[in-house]
């Protein structure tokens, strides 16, 4: 996992690393190669994440204007750059994505 320190603020990018780990998608065996990670599978996990990501952050601001006493408003920004950052990893992974298409579909055979 690879963390990312911003204005003090430490936080875990694991949204996209070790995916083919997880425990909700097969691994791949040596002994059997006909088991194989779904890359579809492994997307909508990614992007399943930052969606909840985005929903806690919301939840937390909402508990926030409501005058919950549980939460903070550092947590609330914590959660917020959190869900902002997580998104920004997602966008760029999609430009990534994007662009090596365009490329191999630029390859004369």
């Amino acid at each position: 996992m690879s963390s990312v320190v911003s204005s003090g603020i430490n936080l875990n990018s694991n949204i996209f690393s070790n995916e083919v780990t997880n425990k909700s998608i097969p691994q791949a065996d040596t002994n059997n190669s006909n088991d194989k990670v779904d890359f579809g599978e492994v997307l909508k996990n990614a992007v399943d994440k930052v969606n909840d990501e985005q929903i806690n952050a919301n939840n937390d601001i909402e508990s926030l204007i409501k005058g919950d006493n549980n939460i903070t408003m550092h947590q609330v920004m914590l959660s917020s750059q959190e869900s902002q950052m997580s998104m920004q990893l997602m966008i760029e992974m999609r430009n990534k994505l994007y662009d090596a298409y365009k490329e191999l579909s630029s390859v004369q055979l």
